[in-house]
C-alpha cells in the first residue's frame, strides 16, 4: 500500500479538512474502504477528499461528520472552507458532486439536449452561442466531457432522460452539430443503464411546461432535485417539492414515445440532415 500524502494544515482550507478527516477517520478505526462504504461511496473518494484532491459536498461533509462521532468539527471546517474560497460554493460544483453520487439520475429538457447526453460539437455550439471567452469554452468543454465518463462507469448509475422534441428540432437548423449529436444520442441511448425517451411536439401541452429539471436518487440520502435558471439551477430537498417534481415527471412519460420509437425518430432526423 502507498504512503499516504503528506498535508500541510496551513496550507489550505481544504488541506485542513483533510487532514480532520484522516486524524478521525483513524481515531474511529476505520479505513478509508470503510468510510466509504458506511457513507454508500467509495474508499477511493474518500482517499480524494483526504488528500485534498476532490471537495466533499456540503451535505457529504456533514454526513462524514456525523460517521465520525457528530462533533461538528469536519461540518465547520468544510463551512469555511467554502466561504474562503470563494463566498459561497458553486450550484455546479454542488450539482457535480451530487450526480457522482446518485444511483438514479433522471431529468427533463425542454429545449436542449441534457449535458450527459452532448457530444463535444454541441457542446462548443452551444457556449460559442453563449459568446462565452475561448479559455471558458474549452473549460468547459474539458469538464462537460469528463462528466460523461459517468455513464460508463463501472457502477454507472441508471439514466433516465425525456427531451423534448423541440431540442431535436433545433438540431435541423445547424447540420455542422446535427450528425455528430444525434449519433452520438443514438449510441448512448444504446447502453443499458440509459433509457432515451421524446416527448413528442404532438402531445401539445404537458405536465412539465414550467422548464428543465433533474432528480437525483442518493443512497444513504434519499432524494434532491435541481430546476434550471438562466445562469444557475436550484437545488431542492425538501421531500414534498420533490415529490411534486416527481410526480410530474411521471405524468409526462406517459406522453413521451417508447424507447424503440425516439432511436427511429432519431435516425430519421440523422437521414433528413
Amino acid at each position: 500500500m502507498p504512503a499516504a500524502k503528506d498535508l500541510d494544515p496551513e496550507a489550505s482550507m481544504w488541506d485542513l479538512f483533510g487532514a480532520h478527516l484522516r486524524f478521525l477517520r483513524k481515531l474511529a478505526g476505520k479505513t478509508q474502504q470503510q468510510l466509504g462504504s458506511d457513507l454508500h461511496s467509495t474508499g477511493s473518494f474518500v482517499g480524494q477528499i483526504e488528500t485534498a484532491e476532490r471537495r466533499p459536498s456540503p451535505e457529504f461533509a456533514a454526513d462524514l461528520d456525523k460517521a465520525l462521532g457528530g462533533t461538528g468539527l469536519l461540518i465547520a471546517t468544510a463551512f469555511h472552507a467554502y466561504r474562503l474560497a470563494e463566498g459561497r460554493l458553486s450550484w455546479f460544483e454542488t450539482f457535480a458532486e451530487s450526480e457522482q453520487q446518485a444511483s438514479r439520475i433522471r431529468t427533463f429538457q425542454p429545449q436542449a439536449i441534457p449535458g450527459l447526453l452532448q457530444c463535444e460539437d454541441y457542446v462548443r455550439a452551444l457556449l460559442h452561442k453563449a459568446r462565452f471567452p475561448p479559455a471558458i469554452v474549452e473549460s468547459w468543454v474539458a469538464r462537460r466531457l469528463k462528466r460523461k465518463r459517468l455513464l460508463t462507469k463501472k457502477e454507472a448509475p441508471q439514466y433516465w432522460a425525456a427531451v423534448d422534441e423541440a431540442a431535436l428540432i433545433r438540431l435541423k437548423h445547424d447540420p455542422r452539430v446535427a450528425g455528430p449529436q444525434l449519433v452520438h444520442l443514438l449510441e448512448v441511448s444504446e447502453l443499458s443503464n440509459v433509457v432515451f425517451e421524446v416527448v413528442p411536439m404532438g402531445c401539445g401541452l404537458h405536465p412539465c411546461m414550467d422548464g428543465a429539471f433533474v432528480v437525483l436518487s442518493i443512497p444513504g440520502r434519499g432524494e434532491c432535485a435541481y430546476a434550471a435558471g438562466m445562469v444557475e439551477w436550484q437545488m431542492i430537498t425538501e421531500g414534498h417539492a420533490v415529490a411534486e417534481i416527481q410526480r410530474r415527471y411521471d405524468l409526462l412519460r406517459a406522453e413521451t414515445l417508447s424507447p424503440s420509437r425516439s432511436q427511429q425518430l432519431l435516425r430519421d432526423l440523422l437521414e433528413s440532415t
